[in-house]
């Protein structure tokens, strides 16, 4: 299982307080001093679920809707009939308008906040927008491929770019300037260590200032600038290195470093609020003499899992942080009060949210017939996962959940915003589709995972027909040979014994081991609806794809014909069913499929990344009957 996200953040709870007083999650988040607010959720790489929510203060409810697939918190889907795209990371609203970074999909989406309707998606292809920010009549966002763009707000259109570091990750407007973090993150053990000062008129870098590696979340309040410097993550001690960094907006130099382990920041009025790494404390501090006011905000034993984005209103004092939870399924947004004690906590606002803003009008989400829609899977018959370390994660496993419950929970999540895992070696799904697939010239069906370079998780594909026309999957199966076949092992066993430990298995060539557990997910790895204490698995053995270069796993993709390989919506995710051969390995000759079956196609498992695990996000046909 590759890791999900960004940073590799550790889950863990906060409590300061010795004998806390816990306060119950309210059934209304109604709120005071503003109409509502909207939440930026990112959704997970490469999914295209990135949403939009919208709470309303009035009601204390969050704006909702069936998308077909469920109950739906996305309003920008249900106002413009499309999704916002693939890991959206920064919002602002400037003037009337709202202005969103879409990263994987390389866009800035215009957007009216009044009715959550697009204005514009402004395409900056291959730049990676990152973060925004604005002044006067021009919005400026950085971009991770080393770029800052400048957009005119009354045109919409690009006007110029700047080029900074390497891999900008934040940006702020100040005295006149931008100030751009180079965070180098592409580059895990050799980050960027400056941020660029650049000039808006002419629109040009002014110099660089050096700091401290991996700068990451950068703010000012008016005079000063705050950059917090994450430097390299060190797997041995599961740390990072956080310090925050005080830059002079006058002379542009660096004037102090605070031993603070701050991971995150925002600053209203004359106070920051900052959130450690690892534990997620919440500390104030003063902007003007660097001093910290209070060490732990929190005061009533809230406890936070995944801190991963905070919001301080300077109008009410209230302080609002984003929890991600486990990374992977709908996170939750908390509002504390000035004195730090939790008035409401917003649960499942979408996966990984990461921006609060807060917003002084009325919102009306009228809904927009889709027009992205799939001809997706419309049944899951079987999820037989093997364990892992999302198992009971994705999909999320409830008391009394069984087969049936589980299935029904794979179909929402790959027809809709989600994604599930197969756990390690043999595990599986098996979908049908409402309509054959036809076997037409080119590429006839496609499988999107999380796949991304140096983290492919092969699954071996199986298809078949519904011959005896009873609508199950009970005919004959044949396997999509891909690119590995000829040096793949059909037909091979395994069994996993259930385990409250490292999960043991047993090949059937003699071979034995475990999957480990790790410090990041710490929920049963067996699947907890299976009534049985071992499982077997028949599956295909690809050749092990993972090697150890410099202290980073590396988990190399096959060069084609295989799900959770290559990048969604590439050529490396679809297949012809011409792939498809008998037993012996001669073209099985398929006019069509109904039915198709993905296996987790190689087996290994290391203390940091876990075990390899084929994750998938959707399955849909490319050229229906109709």
């Amino acid at each position: 299982m590759k890791r999900i996200g960004i940073l590799p953040i550790l889950l863990l709870a906060i409590a300061c307080d010795p004998e806390p007083e816990l306060v119950p999650e309210l059934p209304d988040a109604v709120d005071s001093g503003h109409t509502g607010m909207f939440i930026l959720s990112e959704g997970l790489f490469n999914q295209n679920n990135s949403t939009l929510a919208w709470h309303d203060f009035s009601t204390g409810r969050t704006e909702n809707w069936q998308n077909g697939q469920g109950l739906s918190y996305d309003c920008f889907e249900k106002a413009n009939g499309r999704r916002l795209g693939d890991t959206a990371n920064g919002m602002i609203i400037h003037g009337s308008r709202m202005y969103i970074a879409v990263t994987e999909s390389g866009t800035v989406e215009v957007v009216d906040p009044a009715t959550c309707r697009s204005i514009s998606q402004i395409s900056l292809p291959g730049a990676q927008p990152r973060a925004i920010a604005a002044c006067g009549s021009n919005v400026y966002v950085c971009c991770y491929d080393g770029t800052v763009a400048r957009i005119d707000t009354a045109s919409l259109a690009v006007t110029g770019t700047v080029r900074a570091g390497r891999n900008p990750d934040g940006i702020c407007c100040a005295g006149g300037k931008l100030y751009v973090s180079n965070s180098g993150g592409l580059d895990f053990n050799s980050p960027d260590s400056t941020v660029s000062v650049i000039g808006l008129e002419p629109f040009a870098e002014l110099e660089r200032i050096a700091v401290r590696p991996n700068p990451f979340r950068i703010c000012t309040d008016g005079t000063s600038v705050f950059v917090i410097s994450r430097g390299v993550f060190d797997y041995s001690i599961m740390d990072y290195n956080c310090q925050l960094q005080r830059i002079d907006v006058a002379s542009d130099r660096l004037t102090a470093t605070y031993d603070i382990p701050a991971l995150n920041m925002d600053i209203a009025g004359s106070n920051a609020w900052l959130y450690e790494y690892g534990s997620g404390n919440i500390m104030v501090m003063e902007t003007a003499t660097g001093l910290i006011t209070d060490d732990c905000f929190i005061k009533d034993g809230t406890t936070i899992q995944c801190p991963y984005a905070i919001k301080a209103d300077a109008a009410t004092g209230k302080v609002y942080v984003c929890d991600a939870m486990d990374y992977v399924t709908p996170g939750s947004v908390l509002c504390f009060s000035p004195e730090g004690r939790l008035e409401y906590r917003i649960q499942s606002i979408g996966i990984n949210p990461n921006t609060i803003l807060l917003y002084d009008s009325d919102v009306t989400a009228n809904e927009k017939e889709r027009t992205d829609t799939n001809d997706q899977i419309s049944k899951v018959f079987e999820y037989r996962p093997a364990p892992g370390q999302f198992v009971n994660v994705m999909p999320q496993y409830t008391e009394g959940d069984n087969d049936s419950t589980m299935t029904a929970k794979c179909l929402a999540l790959l027809n809709g915003n989600g994604m599930i895992t197969l756990g390690g070696f043999g595990g599986y799904i098996t979908a049908g589709f409402s309509n054959p697939v036809m076997n037409l010239e080119g590429l006839d069906f496609e499988i999107d995972g999380n796949a991304l370079k140096g983290s492919a998780e092969p699954g071996v594909v199986w298809v078949s027909t519904d011959a005896n026309a009873n609508g199950l999957p009970d005919d004959e199966w044949f396997q999509i040979a891909g690119s590995e076949y000829a040096d793949s092992r059909i037909g091979c066993h395994i069994r996993y014994e259930k385990s409250n430990g490292d999960i043991p298995w047993y090949m059937d060539d003699g071979r034995n081991g475990c999957m480990t557990r790790n410090g990041f997910h710490t929920q049963e790895y067996w699947p907890l609806w299976y009534d049985c204490d071992s499982i077997s698995f028949c599956a295909t053995l690809l050749p092990d794809n993972y090697i150890l270069e410099n202290g980073t796993w590396v988990l190399s993709a096959f060069e084609w014909g295989y799900a959770d390989n290559l990048p969604n919506r590439s050529e490396g995710c679809r297949f012809d069913i011409s792939w498809a051969v008998e037993e012996d390995g001669t073209p099985a000759g398929l006019d069509r499929i109904d039915f198709i079956r993905i296996q987790t196609g190689v087996l290994g498992c290391n203390s940091t990344t876990g075990e390899v695990s084929s994750e998938i996000s959707s399955i849909f046909s490319l050229h229906p009957a109709g």
